[in-house]
């Protein structure tokens, strides 16, 4: 009796021995096997978040508009996520926020999204000295953020600022305003030009002599050679106008 004990004692001890070594069947230590691990060791690629907001936020800005997008890097301390990623907008422009979740294993992530409007305009080419004026090799046409030039007149056109004088030093890349290149003057004082007319659906134009220099956008006097009389014309870019009402 006493020796049947010990055997049964020492095969029970065994069976336990052999689960606590971790020497049970292959479907319970399936979740320890090399590629359980690995796939358990994924993280979610920055890549794929950046463009799942990118794709959302082209759908509802201005194509004109410029995104930048907040770190992404976070993604890293995600584990990967095996569905299509679902990404919600929320904030006003230009600061928005993308909150961007994965739904197994769930996790989300917010990104910072900044929206700017853009605007071809005029930008210096090169640097640009103060008094220099300013040429056709001065100058380049790039898609700039509105809120960098906001509440200032900027040149839309490469002709519109050609011959300007800048009033100080521009770096290359700088955006050129009123404030930093007067326009070219376009009527010299003394200079006989032809005026505009304009009274009604009727237009007649006239030789006048310019009593002073102008830009586009002035107003300036002019003189009539046959009768001597003063009179103002608006310098456009298409010449001087008188409008008579």
């Amino acid at each position: 009796m006493t020796r049947r004990r010990a055997r049964l004692v020492l095969t029970c001890s065994a069976s336990m021995l052999a689960v606590m070594l971790g020497l049970a069947p292959a479907a319970a230590q399936e979740a320890q096997t090399p590629a359980a691990a690995a796939r358990a060791l994924q993280t979610q690629d920055p890549a794929a978040v950046t463009a799942a907001v990118q794709q959302v936020v082209a759908a509802s800005v201005p194509a004109d508009s410029k995104v930048t997008l907040g770190a992404v890097q976070g993604a890293r301390f995600m584990p990967a996520c095996p569905m299509p990623l679902g990404v919600v907008m929320s904030g006003v422009e230009p600061y928005e926020q993308a909150a961007v979740s994965c739904p197994k294993p769930a996790w989300t992530l917010y990104v910072t999204v900044t929206v700017a409007a853009t605007q071809l305009v005029a930008v210096a080419a090169r640097p640009i000295t103060p008094g220099q004026v300013i040429g056709p090799a001065d100058i380049r046409i790039a898609r700039e953020p509105v809120a960098l030039y906001a509440g200032r007149q900027v040149f839309y056109d490469k002709a519109s600022a050609i011959g300007g004088t800048a009033v100080m030093g521009l770096p290359a890349g700088a955006i050129l305003t009123s404030d930093d290149v007067s326009a070219p003057v376009v009527v010299q004082a003394g200079q006989t030009v032809t005026v505009a007319v304009e009274t009604g659906n009727v237009t007649v134009s006239v030789n006048a002599i310019a009593d002073q220099q102008g830009r586009v956008g002035e107003t300036i006097v002019m003189t009539n050679p046959g009768s001597g009389k003063h009179f103002e014309a608006l310098v456009t870019r298409d010449g001087l106008v008188v409008s008579l009402q």
